[in-house]
């Protein structure tokens, strides 16, 4: 879940790549980096600061002055470079890490790491596959501070099976995080046919990956496009499964008898 944050207009438009996606600090591991490439045809500038985003159902929205006082994790964390000039085709290596000699505030923090651009040189470039940054604007990851020890978890609440306009089906179903620190995975949306000689083979019809429950929301909600119009009778499970630092963990698991279509 990567969040854009508008900072003026522009027509013209530079490209920037980061990655990972999200960093996580622990007493283990007090540095982070983050490699930001410049894949666009001409020289791009940019900078770095801190920005406080709290969780939504959705996404995210601007942290309040009370939110922000419990959420944020700018204060125990340094960054840099704070700036950077890449030439097309180049990349910079930022490196995000714990304050020297200070102790981890207990129990989870979050603050995002916001990468603000402007194209030194504006000729157009049409758009690839590439995370984009217009001119003006600005992409943030989540960086997560952990303190102390703890434990991620998530249950599957409410989960609909819905129709879009096209006829075809789309699962909506709501993650209810759980313990003292964010769960981070995957949604695995997985049919099983039931036939006369008794269950078929289990079809993945969804996955969809970088899917945080954060603990500052009740709920966040996943919508996933199954593709199909019809299901047949069988059994639809829903896996959240768990990534990175989780990797190989199953959060929870929810099954789902569904008739055969009349």
């Amino acid at each position: 879940m990567l969040a854009g944050a508008a900072l003026a207009t522009g027509v013209a438009r530079a490209e920037v790549n980061i990655s990972p996606l999200r960093q996580v600090i622990t007493d283990e591991a007090r540095t982070a980096t983050y490699r930001v490439s410049n894949p666009s045809n001409r020289i791009i500038e940019g900078r770095l600061r801190w920005i406080d985003l709290s969780a939504t159902e959705t996404g995210y929205e601007d942290a309040t002055p009370e939110q922000r006082e419990k959420l944020s994790a700018a204060p125990y964390l340094t960054v840099w470079p704070a700036f950077f000039r890449l030439e097309p085709g180049a990349d910079v290596t930022v490196t995000v890490a714990a304050k020297v000699g200070a102790p981890l505030p207990a129990g989870e923090h979050r603050s995002h790491l916001l990468v603000e651009t402007d194209a030194v040189r504006t000729p157009l470039r049409k758009a690839g596959g590439s995370l984009e940054v217009d001119i003006g604007l600005g992409i943030s990851t989540p960086v997560i501070l952990r303190g102390g020890k703890g434990d991620a978890g998530a249950t599957i609440g409410e989960t609909h099976l819905l129709r879009t306009t096209d006829g075809s089906l789309e699962l909506e179903t709501n993650l209810e995080p759980k313990g003292e620190f964010s769960a981070y995975g995957r949604i695995d949306v997985v049919f099983t046919p039931r036939t006369e000689k008794g269950a078929g083979a289990p079809e993945v019809l969804r996955s969809i990956d970088n899917v945080a429950a954060y603990i500052d929301a009740p709920r966040r909600r996943v919508m996933a496009p199954l593709g199909v119009q019809e299901l047949p009778g069988g059994v639809l499970e829903v896996r959240y499964v768990g990534r990175s630092e989780f990797e190989g963990e199953t959060f929870a698991t929810r099954s789902f008898e569904i008739a055969p279509a009349r």
